[in-house]
């Protein structure tokens, strides 16, 4: 008769990560992408002294020129109280100006430096996008753009 011998257990492996139970949610996967894309562009972004937050204003008025402040609110989610000090900050850099005011409404457009910013800014961001989003197609980005506008307008 022969001896079976056992095979040795496998050695446990070492700094394995973790199981992590949260991978299959899909809020959890829009919060990591959502991360992983905002520090990127913030990256992209740092030498021009631009957040992300600040681009958008910026790119929503070079879309909508004389646009209020509360409309800019609306359209990017930013409470009313957090427009003031941004658009504040974006005039004092010259990249931005007030102009008509209607009742407490002062419309804002950008100024020429605010306009070749953006410019600069739009290569960026594309350069950005197709860093982050290589491996998907053009026709899984548009359904992904959907589904995502889905999930946020309900």
């Amino acid at each position: 008769m022969a001896l079976k011998l056992k095979s040795p257990a496998p050695a446990p492996v070492e700094n394995a990560a973790p199981s992590n139970p949260l991978e299959q949610l899909l809020g959890y996967q829009l919060r990591r992408a959502s991360q992983a894309m905002m520090a990127d562009l913030g990256t992209e972004l740092a030498d021009l002294d631009l957040k992300v937050t600040e681009m958008s204003v910026l790119m929503v008025i070079e879309e909508n020129q004389d646009i209020t402040q509360s409309e800019i609110g609306r359209v990017l989610a930013i409470q009313r109280a957090n427009m003031v000090p941004l658009t504040t900050q974006l005039e004092r850099r010259g990249l931005l100006r007030k102009g008509v005011t209607t009742g407490r409404a002062q419309a804002l457009r950008l100024t020429p430096a605010g306009r070749a910013l953006m410019r600069e800014c739009r290569k960026r961001v594309a350069r950005h996008e197709a860093r982050l989003l290589a491996g998907i197609g053009k026709t899984q980005r548009e359904a992904l753009l959907r589904h995502l506008r889905m999930v946020w307008e309900g």
